[in-house]
């Protein structure tokens, strides 16, 4: 859009200087035009120009002033060049005009060159720190949110191809609960990068929340994108959870559960996963086999390690059911069932015989490793279950550990 602005002043210009040199030389004896009328005329269309610009919005206030300012003095400077001429000068009155209508041209030229240097970005320094806005409080700091939106909204509407200013808008709008103009500027920014993580997490809740927390079919094509490059995004993971519980699908809300809780997360979050893990799971009908187990430590475990709480075929193989939580967050009742399978194809209930390893793993892997604290239970027969076993695994570190 400036570089139009910027090439329709030159038209203009251009079009003023030739109709300086195309029209019939006049004597100033005849008086035909005034010098002085000439000057305001030239004056009053193009501050009308420029008026017609502000109000349809391709110019801005501050820069339309910049540039009446500088027509003034330049024009004022023709006026009293023919202010100092004498009516009897010989030669005909197109030496002034042409000259005028030149160092017009000159004017409108190099206005139109420092006009695109301000409006390439005009609002450029308007919107400088708007990053601050991931940082504020909706309800604190509402009013900053508001005044970011509405330099953003400016900025936007010159520069349409600016991703990262439709990310800010969208989590802004966001932020207030504005979620239909939210999803709009996520899908914006999205259009113009292409596929990218970070937009897709904030588009996915905008459309989640826009729709009255449910999911479309383009909804869902977003979370399965974000799943396919993180499978245990915890985010995801709990708006796919609370969906498959609003149907009904209690089973599958509890496998979602289950993986978002395999994150490190704050402990209101951890608090709240689990709630509705049980408030799902209270939900469901018995499953048989099911292993109810009460994992423990006998000393702090290390920082940053996993514990893995396996049910595999007996002394190892392809595991049937896995649960998977930060160690720092023991000791913990962990249930292994049908819900929690590797493979919905190989579930827990489909296995000859399992027996269940409670592993911290210093490596973060399922595999065992030097320096791994294991624990092994007694091997379990599923057609003779007729109700969940309850386990207590206390873990130690190898050299203490009391392996069964």
């Amino acid at each position: 859009m400036a570089w139009l602005w910027g090439l329709g002043l030159v038209l203009v210009a251009g079009a003023c200087a030739s109709w300086a040199w195309v029209q019939p030389r006049r004597s100033p004896v005849r008086g035909v035009v005034a010098p002085d009328a000439v000057v305001r005329n030239l004056y009053r269309d193009r501050v009308a120009e420029l008026d017609a610009e502000v109000a349809a919005g391709r110019l801005d206030a501050d820069v339309r002033g910049q540039v009446e300012d500088e027509l003034g003095l330049a024009l004022l400077d023709d006026y009293r060049e023919f202010e100092a001429a004498p009516a009897s000068a010989a030669g005909s009155a197109a030496g002034p005009a042409w000259r005028g209508a030149l160092a017009l041209f000159v004017l409108v030229v190099g206005s139109a060159a420092g006009l695109y240097a301000l409006v390439g970005m005009p609002t450029a320094a308007s919107i400088e720190g708007a990053s601050a806005v991931l940082r504020l409080d909706p309800e604190k700091d509402r009013a900053a949110l508001l005044d970011w939106r509405e330099r953003l909204d400016a900025h936007l509407g010159w520069h349409a191809d600016d991703a990262p200013s439709w990310y800010l808008l969208g989590n802004i709008d966001l932020a207030l609960g504005d979620y239909d103009p939210a999803t709009e500027s996520f899908a914006r920014a999205a259009t113009i990068t292409g596929p990218d993580p970070v937009i897709d997490v904030y588009w996915l809740q905008a459309r989640y929340l826009a729709q009255g927390g449910t999911f479309d079919q383009p909804t869902r094509d977003i979370g399965d994108r974000i799943l396919a490059r993180n499978p245990s995004h915890p985010l995801v993971l709990e708006l796919y959870a609370i969906d498959a519980y609003r149907a009904g699908n209690y089973r599958e809300s509890v496998n979602f559960l289950n993986r978002a809780l395999s994150n490190n997360l704050a402990p209101d979050r951890v608090e709240s996963l689990l709630a509705g893990l049980e408030a799902a799971r209270s939900k469901m009908e018995p499953l048989l086999p099911r292993v109810d187990i009460a994992v423990s430590t006998s000393s702090a475990p290390p920082a940053g390690a996993t514990l893995f709480v396996i049910a595999r075929p007996p002394g190892g193989g392809m595991p049937f059911a896995v649960v998977r939580r930060p160690a720092s967050e023991l000791p913990l009742d962990i249930v292994l069932d049908d819900t929690v399978s590797m493979n919905p194809a190989l579930p827990l209930s489909a296995a000859p015989a399992f027996e269940v390893v409670a592993r911290i793993s210093l490596s973060g892997t399922p595999a065992p490793h030097p320096g791994d604290w294991e624990w092994r239970s007694e091997v379990f027969a599923p057609e003779t279950m007729t109700a969940p076993a309850a386990l207590a695994a206390e873990l130690a570190p190898p050299a203490t550990a009391d392996l069964r």
